[in-house]
C-alpha cells in the first residue's frame, strides 16, 4: 500500500480494476457532489456551467459538455434542445443522461 498504485486503492474517488475490466461511467459523481456541497457551504445556488467532469475538463475542443439539464440557463440545456440532438436507443423508451449531436456534413460540395 506504500507505492503509487497502493495509495490509489485507498482513494474512494479512484476505481482500480484489473487489466481488461471496464467500469461504467459514473459521470464523476464525486466531482458533482463536491460542487453541490461547496455551493451549499457558501450558502448559494450552484452557478450555471459550474459542474465539470474529468472528460469535459480534459476535452480541449469543447465537444464534451457537462452540466445541469434542469437549469434553463445552463449550456447543456440549449444543446439538448438543438435540432441535431438525439439519444441512443430512444425509440425503445430509454431515458439516458447522455445527449449526442448529429455530425454536420457539407452537402453542397462544389
Amino acid at each position: 500500500m506504500n507505492n503509487e498504485y497502493g495509495k490509489m486503492v485507498l482513494n474512494p474517488d479512484v476505481v482500480v480494476r484489473s487489466r481488461g475490466v471496464m467500469e461504467k461511467c459514473s459521470m464523476c459523481i464525486q466531482m458533482t457532489q463536491a460542487t453541490i456541497l461547496n455551493a451549499k457551504k457558501e450558502g448559494r445556488a450552484v452557478h450555471k456551467d459550474e459542474f465539470e467532469t474529468a472528460c469535459s475538463s480534459a476535452c480541449s475542443s469543447g465537444s464534451m459538455v457537462f452540466g445541469d439539464i434542469n437549469n434553463p440557463e445552463d449550456a447543456v440545456t440549449a444543446l439538448k434542445e438543438d435540432d441535431r440532438a438525439f439519444h441512443v436507443l430512444d425509440y425503445i423508451g430509454t431515458k439516458p443522461n447522455v445527449v449526442y449531436q448529429v455530425k454536420v456534413r457539407n452537402t453542397n460540395e462544389a
